[in-house]
């Protein structure tokens, strides 16, 4: 059995009109064309669902019995259709974010409000985690996307740069490099240093190695932690210093810290946006980075130039 579109709307309109000639104009077809649509579709049935005679045209049984189905097939198709075109024009939607703690309460809340003055039937739902556990959401498929800093991702995984961010010195106001315009690594020797994760020494050795600095004698760290907001906490409590991205800038500030260009070298982190591979892009992912790609385009270009 081959049943169109076309043969129901055809005869829902006749039905519905109780007329050849008035649903032809509904559908804006010929008389014709109405009449040989519902001819196949009498014809893959096998049944005749409408009785014509000179002065209207009536259901049959079968048509009677047929109707109350077509119609809401037709009905609920349509609101499929409806359903999918909001989503398509970002109109609706549920997307699941993961990112790490440090950028889940720094970039990723200004991001997700911008967002969702744009688009707001689009609900966003983010999922901090630790950066170990990352991809694991991404793959797992409880989260469409993760944004977080660079690491080597499975081939499961698509990987796409976000922003290059650079390493900034941390301290407390009264501290001594509090007043320079920008620190140079080698001024860190001696002081008791704070390492913001458990694997910031060793990303950090290879970048300080080229410009020849010996990060062990250099760098001894006093602690080494899990997460930025505990080292935040310790320079804070006077225990030392530590280094972290700019986009932790609103953190600094609000434990009441400095923080201050890090130089010669200048040490970047790459932020990346990681999807799985295998799996297209929703609508709302699909706007969502190109949203987040515009939005840290236009914050580092504020910054470079003090304009909004």
């Amino acid at each position: 059995m081959n049943l169109t579109l076309r043969q129901l709307r055809a005869f829902i309109a006749v039905a519905d009109c109780a007329s050849f000639t008035e649903a032809a104009k509904q559908l804006h077809l010929t008389q014709a064309a109405m009449s040989v649509l519902v001819r196949e579709l009498e014809s893959e049935l096998g049944v005749r669902l409408l009785d014509r005679n000179t002065r209207r045209v009536e259901l049959s049984e079968a048509g009677r019995d047929l109707y109350p189905f077509a119609q809401r097939m037709l009905s609920e198709l349509d609101d499929a259709v409806h359903s999918v075109g909001e989503l398509r024009d970002k109109k609706k939607g549920l997307l699941r974010v993961a990112a790490p703690q440090m950028m889940a309460c720094t970039l990723m809340p200004q991001v997700i409000a911008a967002y969702r003055e744009r688009y707001p039937d689009v609900e966003v739902r983010l999922l901090d985690t630790v950066p170990e556990q990352m991809l694991e959401r991404v793959l797992a498929g409880q989260s469409e996307l993760a944004i977080g800093p660079d690491v080597v991702a499975p081939p499961e995984v698509q990987r796409r740069p976000l922003l290059r961010d650079r390493h900034h010195f941390i301290c407390k106001p009264d501290h001594p490099l509090a007043r320079k315009k920008q620190v140079r690594w080698r001024e860190l020797a001696g002081l008791p240093f704070i390492a913001p994760t458990h694997d910031f020494m060793r990303r950090l050795e290879p970048e300080l190695a080229a410009a020849g600095l010996a990060t062990p004698l250099m760098l001894l760290p006093v602690h080494q932690v899990s997460y930025m907001t505990t080292a935040l906490g310790l320079v804070a409590a006077g225990l030392g210093v530590t280094a972290c991205p700019s986009y932790s800038a609103p953190l600094v500030q609000g434990h009441g810290l400095v923080m201050r260009p890090l130089a010669e070298p200048v040490f970047y982190r790459e932020v990346c946006i990681f999807n799985a591979a295998a799996r297209s892009l929703s609508p709302a992912a699909q706007s969502f980075v190109e949203f987040i790609t515009a939005f840290v385009m236009t914050t580092t270009a504020t910054k470079k130039t003090g304009k909004p």
